[in-house]
Order: structure tokens, then C-alpha cells, then sequence
């Protein structure tokens, strides 16, 4: 089967790290408060061993306080703080990619 863009990868057993060219672009957060739109740069920030997040509207600081970057990971898409840490993990499943925050369930998606 054929993988797209908008889909995340498939396991048949290992776990396969997504490139950051493939993740870079628009993408929204959906929580049951509303959406918030953000952009997932190529622009490294080696300090939190991340790529930086755009996030024009200032809505992924309600949801996801001290996020700075974004990062592929195994078994999906960290958010990650100026310190390195996992703030949140946008695990991929067979519904997309979903993640529990603060607020509660959040599910990411291109957009």
C-alpha cells in the first residue's frame, strides 16, 4: 500500500523515523476547544535538538505551553521545549497522528 503525505507511516514491525522534509509544512491541531494552525519550519534549532514551529495566531502556547520546536521521532511527532524536553507526542496510530494534552486529546493533521 502506498503511503501519503497526509498519512502517517505504517509499521510492520520496527518503527520508521519520518525525514523532516516529508513533515515541514502547514499543519492543525485540533482540539475540542477549536484548531490552531501551525507551520512546522526546516529551521534547526539545535539548542532544543528541534525544527522550529511557526505560530503566527499564538494559539499552540494555550494548548502546548513552552513549545519551541518540532521533531520526528519513531512513533511520530514530538513537540519539543528550548531545553530539549518532549513537551508533547503526537503518537501514530491508525486514526492519524493523536496526542493527549493538558487540555485533553489532540489529534495533528496537514492543513
Amino acid at each position: 500500500m502506498a503511503k501519503t503525505h497526509d498519512e502517517p507511516a505504517q509499521s510492520s514491525g520496527s518503527l520508521r523515523l519520518e525525514e523532516p522534509e516529508t513533515l515541514a509544512g502547514r499543519w492543525s491541531i485540533a482540539t475540542a476547544k477549536g484548531e490552531c494552525a501551525v507551520v512546522f519550519t526546516n529551521r534547526r534549532i539545535d539548542s532544543a535538538n528541534a525544527w522550529a514551529i511557526d505560530d503566527a495566531s499564538g494559539c499552540l502556547a494555550g494548548l502546548v505551553p513552552g513549545v519551541v520546536g518540532w521533531r520526528p521521532v519513531p512513533d511520530g511527532i514530538a513537540l519539543a521545549s528550548a531545553y530539549r524536553r518532549t513537551v508533547a507526542l503526537f503518537a501514530t496510530g491508525a486514526d492519524g497522528w493523536t496526542a493527549t494534552l493538558p487540555n485533553g486529546p489532540a489529534r495533528l493533521r496537514r492543513g
